[in-house]
């Protein structure tokens, strides 16, 4: 099994939810008051059988033209009409904008050969959500009526080594993957486990949809992965997008893995 981080970049957001690319040589965090600092990562997962995308971003165009998601596949030697599997951990505009792409109503799959799968009761959720900023109302619905559309219904197996479990939390029907190959357990938490350093700081995030519920999968997920030896891959952390965790006089320490 191969796993790639798709780092698309640095950005400020803000209430309004408009994702502002930042770049820390020229832009400056003061400049854009009541922001906050984010990275933007999926993840390429080669398994024995499907070419896997985690989270596909935010769907946008890269100064070259292209999709930002599609360069990065390409760069990591692969084509996006390679993909077989988009896993959606849950559908705020950040981690799903690149489902489609299209305007004025008119849509396509960004990768029309993959299924996509989602929770049931989280499309419901977010599709009830019409006038919120963090979602994308017109892509959702486009998704919704797509045939490549697979709807979970809780916890179950994915593809031969792929399992999902809900976790709720960050929105009420969130979930993550656990995907073992026979080397090892490669765990996605999407926005429950986005950064190290919310397990390291037992952090409590007002902008959940139950921030107290996300702490404690926070601190479950973090006991099974050091125990399971699992390698967890951060959405929110370009700097350390892959780590493991080790547990340390009641403390966690965070080592980093290189991208196989």
């Amino acid at each position: 099994m191969n796993v790639f981080p798709l780092s698309e970049g640095t950005y400020t957001v803000d209430d309004t939810k408009t994702f502002i690319p930042f770049d820390a040589l020229h832009d400056r965090l003061e400049d854009r008051p009541g922001s906050l600092l984010v990275d933007i990562v999926p993840f390429l997962i080669k398994t024995k059988n499907d070419l896997v995308l985690m989270d596909p971003g935010l769907g946008l165009e890269s100064p070259a033209g292209d999709f930002w998601i599609h360069e990065n596949i390409k760069r990591s030697g692969f084509s996006p009409d390679d993909i077989t599997l988009v896993l959606l951990s849950h559908l705020h505009k950040d981690h799903c904008g690149g489902v489609c792409y299209g305007k004025n109503g008119v849509f396509n799959l960004m990768f029309p050969r993959a299924l996509y799968y989602c929770q049931e009761k989280e499309l419901a959720y977010a599709l009830a959500q019409k006038n919120s900023p963090s979602y994308e109302y017109e892509k959702l619905t486009f998704l919704q009526h797509s045939p490549n559309l697979v709807l979970q219904q809780g916890d179950g197996i994915v593809s031969p080594g792929i399992r999902c479990e809900v976790s709720g939390g960050h929105t009420p029907w969130h979930q993550v993957f656990l995907t073992d190959q026979g080397n090892g357990i490669f765990f996605f938490g999407g926005d429950v486990v986005p950064q190290p350093s919310q397990i390291i700081r037992r952090f409590v995030a007002k902008y959940d949809y139950d921030g107290k519920r996300s702490a404690s999968r926070r601190q479950e997920y973090a006991e099974r992965g050091v125990k399971e030896g699992w390698v967890f891959l951060f959405f929110h952390d370009a700097k350390v997008a892959m780590a493991k965790l080790a547990l340390e006089k009641k403390h966690y320490s965070i080592g980093r893995v290189k991208a196989e």
